[in-house]
């Protein structure tokens, strides 16, 4: 009850930011970045999922001290706990990136990706587990995956939970715009998927780049089409879905 509360008074601050400003209330770092959503009245339906990507220490620790990071992490994780709140809530899905041992077979020494992942490690290290801001409740059908590339269901059951609960719709928070979110928008769009990407949660690691991240929200994702949606318009989605089928 207390979040409903909380997420209520959400967007009752954004409601009147956007009134006064003529424009959703989008945190900009440092560009606004354009919905491609104009309807007042989005809904997610019922059988949709909520996507949140790659939210470990080993990366979000790449940002948690810039003031981008911070409201990214402030963003992303009232999110989460905003669908938690839902009655009942949608199926959430988490992805974290780790090895099956020490030896990285996955990737191996040579492959692309280790560059790129190779510096992470087992299910057992602390740089793989998730960021301790967002809240993982199992017990009301959370999920949490492994997985070896950039893409949310590289090597894991993901398509096959979407495609078992009926899913249609995905929602995505995650980091990287330019790893874990553009792949995985390209892929299930690719299957068929309505996708929406929330502006506000996602962000480049580091958060230096803001050419990339805006380029990739504004011109690439919209280009699919894939919907850049800010975290107003999907809360208040959120308020308008449902009840949840999962």
């Amino acid at each position: 009850m207390q979040l409903k509360y909380i997420s209520t008074a959400l967007l009752s601050a954004s409601a009147a930011l956007a009134q006064s400003s003529g424009k959703p209330g989008y945190d900009c770092y440092p560009h606004c970045i354009a919905s491609t959503v104009s309807n007042n009245s989005l809904s997610f339906g019922r059988h949709y999922a909520v996507l949140n990507l790659d939210l470990i220490n080993g990366i979000v620790g790449g940002v948690e001290n810039t003031t981008a990071g911070k409201a990214w992490i402030d963003s992303t994780a009232n999110w989460i706990d905003a669908v938690h709140s839902q009655n009942p809530p949608p199926l959430s899905i988490f992805t974290r990136i780790y090895f099956s041992n020490s030896h990285k077979p996955e990737v191996g020494p040579d492959a692309p990706f280790a560059a790129v992942g190779g510096a992470l490690g087992t299910a057992a290290q602390p740089e793989t587990e998730l960021y301790p801001a967002f809240n993982v409740h199992k017990k009301a059908g959370d999920v949490v995956l492994q997985k070896t590339r950039y893409y949310a269901g590289a090597g894991n059951a993901l398509e096959q939970i979407l495609s078992t609960q009926h899913i249609d719709t995905v929602v995505l928070s995650g980091i990287r715009t330019s790893g874990v979110i553009l792949s995985t928008a390209y892929r299930l769009f690719d299957l068929d998927y309505k996708v929406y990407v929330i502006a506000n949660n996602t962000i480049e690691s580091p958060p230096n780049t803001p050419d990339i991240n805006r380029n990739i929200l504004e011109g690439i994702l919209p280009k699919l089409p894939v919907d850049v949606i800010t975290i107003e318009q999907a809360m208040a989605a959120l308020e308008r879905s449902g009840p949840a089928i999962y």
